[in-house]
């Protein structure tokens, strides 16, 4: 671990703060940030080209060991029309219930021991728990089901991650995905309530991937301390993985 167990703790209550508040409230200067183009009208556009843009990039989307261009992750049917309300609701339930499976696998496993590592990821399992709950309330849906296609990706690597290190590097890549997931969710949203949900989770998910970014050891003047996923080139695609 790169940094002491007390600087740990201490990026974790900053991190719990931060979804507390997220989970309360949303700020008006957030909610002008997010809806500026709601009001002017611009989203469709906007929607449509982001849409086309992924689908024909050529960035990539690390989770632990896998890396998959992102052009895969964006169907042809994604690039004409946007999801809708529910589906992306449902879609980041999944993947807010998949992150929650992979914490736990992660902790079965036996091979994280630090004691601050453990309450940390103890931690964010619980986030992202009481994220899916959020938005599986939004829809009025309590059937839905760990993302299967994130599952998929993720669990053979922690099977086979040999020391607490390399089940971070996996944590880190799906808190990473997660980030953009959110903000592909906020370019193709036209609801105020569904996008609050996002825009709120989206910085709690982000701090997540820093603090872990800290524990490995990933320099501060370098993008893999916290990836680009500004651009969304890490988002992960409802048409790639599917909601059970």
């Amino acid at each position: 671990m790169e940094i002491s167990e007390g600087q740990l703790r201490r990026m974790t209550r900053e991190v719990d703060d931060i979804h507390r508040e997220g989970m309360e409230t949303f700020t008006e200067e957030n909610r002008e940030l997010i809806f500026g183009e709601l009001r002017t009208g611009k989203t469709g556009t906007n929607r449509r080209r982001f849409l086309a843009g992924a689908a024909g990039g050529g960035a990539l989307l690390t989770i632990g060991s896998v890396v998959t261009p992102i052009g895969r992750l964006i169907s042809p049917v994604a690039a004409q029309d946007a999801p809708s309300v529910e589906d992306l609701a449902v879609f980041a339930a999944s993947v807010e219930y998949a992150a929650v499976a992979a914490y736990g696998a992660a902790a079965d496993s036996g091979k994280v021991t630090t004691p601050a590592v453990v309450d940390a990821a103890t931690l964010f399992a619980d986030h992202h728990q009481q994220h899916g709950d959020a938005f599986s309330g939004l829809v009025q849906r309590d059937d839905i089901e760990p993302n299967p296609g994130l599952l998929d990706a993720v669990g053979g690597q922690l099977a086979d991650a040999p020391d607490e290190n390399a089940i971070l590097e996996i944590a880190y890549g799906v808190e990473n995905a997660a980030a953009a997931t959110y903000l592909f969710a906020l370019g193709v949203l036209d609801d105020v309530t569904a996008a609050e949900s996002m825009a709120s989770i989206l910085p709690v998910e982000a701090q997540h991937a820093i603090t872990l970014g800290f524990v490995l050891g990933k320099p501060l003047d370098d993008e893999t301390l916290m990836p680009p996923f500004e651009t969304t080139d890490a988002a992960l695609d409802p048409a790639e993985y599917p909601a059970a």
